[in-house]
C-alpha cells in the first residue's frame, strides 16, 4: 500500500534518511561492489552487457558477462544470454572460447537452432577434414531445429563460409528431409501454394476479377505456366532447391491472375496444373514446407525485433498474418503441416501476449522523485513514486486511487525501482530535479 509524505524531507530527488548510513556501507544493488560479495546488481549487468553487444563493442560485453557469471552463476544457464556471449566470442576472432561457450549451450538445450548454425560456421572455417564434416551435421540439425539453412548458406555472407557444400547434391537433399522434420520452436516470403495452386481446398476464398473474354493476356499466361512447370520438372531432377523455391514462387503469382479469368476453361487448366504438381511427389511437399517455414520464421522474426524496438503494434500484426498462415497450413492434407502450423501459431502467440504486456507497461505513467535509503536495522528502503510513498511489495495505484491489477513494487535501489507487472519485470531510474 502507499504511504503519507509527512516526515520525508526530499533534496536534490534523494531523501536524505541518514547521511551516516552511507558512510558505513555502500549502496544496496551497488555495481561497483567487489566481486564475490554478492552486492553486484544483475539487472545493471545485465544491461550492460545487452547494450554492449547491441553497440558490437564486443570486449566490453564479454567484460560484462564474465563479470556477471561470476556474481550471479545462474546465468550461465540463460539460454539466451550464453548464445549472445558465443556471438561476442566468436567476433573477437576466439573460435576455442566460443566453441566451448556454444558446446555448452546445446547441453543446455540440443536443438537451439542458431546455436547451431554459429558452430557450424566455426567448425566450416577449419582446415580440419573432420570438422567440415561436423559443419555439415550442425546445418543439418540446424534445419531439423528450425533454421532455413539453405537460404542462409546462400546468401552473400554463407557462400564465404560453406561454398563447398552447396554443390554437394547430397547435402542439399539431407537438409531438406531434415526440414519435414521440423517444429516450429523460434521467423518476407510469401506462400506460393494457396488456393490458386490447390482449387480443390474447401475453406479458401478464391479471388473474383472481371476480365474481359479472349484477353490476349490469358494466352500469355498459360504458355508462361507451361513454361514453368518444364522449368519445375528440370530443376527437381536436378535437386535445385533453391531455384525451385523462386520458380514456385513465380507459378503461385502467375496462377493467381490466371484464376482470376473465372472460366470452365481456365477451370480445367488449373486442375490439370494441381495434378501436375501432385506429380512432382514428395519434392514438391519439400519446398512447400521450406516456403511455409520460412514465412513462419519470419514473421516471428519481425515480431522478436519490433518488440525491442518497442513497436508492439507491429509485433501484433505480425501475429495476424501468422494466424493466416496458419490457416493455409492447417488446409494442407500432411501431419506435419499441421504440427508446424500449431506450433508456429503458439510460439507467435507468446510474443503476442508479451507484445500486449510491454505494450501495457509503456503505458504506465511511473515517475519516481526521491528514493531513502533505510540505515541498518532501520525501516525499508522507500520510494517516491508518483507523489506518494512506497515500500518494497507495495501494490501501485494509478492517478485516480484505483489499483493496478498485477503491478507491484519488487526492489528499490539507489538511483532506480524495480517494478513486476504479471511476470515481467522493469526498471524506473530516478528522475533529477530541474
Amino acid at each position: 500500500m502507499h504511504h503519507p509524505l509527512k516526515h520525508f524531507l526530499v533534496v536534490a530527488g534523494v531523501v536524505a534518511a541518514s547521511a551516516t548510513a552511507w558512510s558505513q556501507q555502500p549502496p544496496r544493488g551497488s555495481v561497483e561492489s567487489a566481486p564475490g560479495d554478492g552486492e553486484a546488481n544483475e539487472i545493471v549487468l545485465k544491461t550492460q552487457f545487452l547494450e554492449a553487444h547491441k553497440a558490437k563493442k564486443w570486449a566490453e560485453a564479454r567484460e560484462a558477462f564474465v563479470t556477471m557469471r561470476r556474481n550471479f552463476p545462474l546465468v550461465a544457464q540463460d539460454k539466451r544470454m550464453v548464445y549472445l556471449f558465443a556471438e561476442a566470442q566468436y567476433n573477437l576472432r576466439e573460435p576455442d572460447g566460443a566453441t566451448q561457450t556454444l558446446e555448452k549451450l546445446l547441453e543446455l538445450q540440443d536443438n537451439h537452432a542458431r546455436g547451431l548454425f554459429l558452430l557450424a560456421q566455426i567448425k566450416a572455417k577449419s582446415n580440419n577434414t573432420q570438422d567440415k564434416e561436423r559443419a555439415k551435421d550442425l546445418l543439418i540439425q540446424a534445419a531439423r531445429a528450425g533454421l532455413y539453412v539453405l537460404r542462409d548458406i546462400s546468401s552473400a555472407e554463407g557462400k564465404a563460409v560453406f561454398g563447398f557444400l552447396l554443390t554437394d547434391p547430397a547435402f542439399i537433399l539431407r537438409v531438406m528431409h531434415a526440414a519435414n522434420e521440423y517444429q516450429i520452436t523460434s521467423t518476407d516470403v510469401h506462400n506460393p501454394f494457396i488456393s490458386a495452386l490447390l482449387p480443390h481446398v474447401e475453406g479458401l476464398v478464391e479471388p473474383v476479377v472481371t476480365v474481359s473474354a479472349g484477353d490476349p493476356r490469358q494466352a500469355e499466361l498459360e504458355e508462361r505456366i507451361e513454361n514453368l512447370f518444364q522449368e519445375i520438372v528440370k530443376l527437381a531432377e536436378e535437386r535445385q532447391v533453391e531455384e525451385l523455391i523462386t520458380k514456385f514462387t513465380e507459378l503461385r503469382q502467375i496462377m493467381n491472375e490466371y484464376q482470376g479469368f473465372g472460366t470452365a476453361e481456365v477451370k480445367k487448366k488449373l486442375e490439370k496444373w494441381g495434378q501436375k504438381l501432385a506429380d512432382l511427389g514428395e519434392i514438391q511437399y519439400s519446398i512447400r514446407l521450406q516456403v511455409y517455414i520460412a514465412e513462419g520464421n519470419q514473421h516471428l522474426r519481425s515480431m522478436a525485433d519490433a518488440i525491442r524496438g518497442d513497436l508492439f503494434d507491429a509485433a501484433l500484426e505480425q501475429f495476424n498474418q501468422i494466424e493466416a498462415l496458419c490457416d493455409q497450413m492447417r488446409a494442407e492434407d500432411r501431419e506435419v503441416f499441421h504440427r508446424n502450423a500449431e506450433a508456429l501459431f503458439l510460439r507467435g502467440k507468446a510474443l503476442a501476449d508479451r507484445a500486449r504486456r510491454l505494450k501495457r507497461i509503456a503505458e504506465f505513467r511511473l515517475v519516481v522523485t526521491g528514493i531513502v535509503i533505510a540505515p541498518p536495522g532501520d525501516k525499508e528502503d522507500s520510494a517516491i513514486i508518483n507523489n506518494r510513498i512506497y515500500r518494497e511489495g507495495d501494490t501501485v495505484f494509478d492517478d485516480t486511487d484505483e489499483e493496478i491489477e498485477g503491478l507491484r513494487v519488487v526492489e528499490i535501489i539507489r538511483s532506480t525501482v524495480r517494478f513486476r507487472f504479471e511476470d515481467t519485470e522493469f526498471v524506473r531510474e530516478l528522475k533529477p530535479q530541474q
